[in-house]
């Protein structure tokens, strides 16, 4: 079974409000993690780290993160932003 990267609005548009060269670091993180769902081999510095159930973080820049919720074989990009973000975004899961 394929898992696929779905991309949610809070997402694209957390996306389109990052500067380009923050653009290209999430583009360069997407990129490894399809590679990881196609291969099971995590890319160096893709930083992958269990959050939660279900709840993974990927790193994309120095504080950037990407945190996704399996649900099934979707891969569901619920969040990009900030360590603080990423907090609040936990507590009310």
């Amino acid at each position: 079974m394929s898992r696929v990267l779905v991309y949610t609005a809070r997402f694209r548009r957390a996306y389109y409000r990052l500067q380009e060269p923050d653009q290209h670091l999430v583009d360069h993180a997407l990129a490894g993690l399809a590679a990881y769902l196609e291969t099971g081999r995590a890319p160096i510095g893709l930083g992958l780290k269990k959050l939660g159930p279900g709840v993974f973080e990927a790193r994309a820049g120095l504080g950037l993160r990407i945190v996704y919720v399996e649900e099934g074989n979707r891969m569901m990009l619920a969040l990009l932003g900030h360590h603080d973000e990423v907090r609040r975004f936990l507590r009310r899961q």
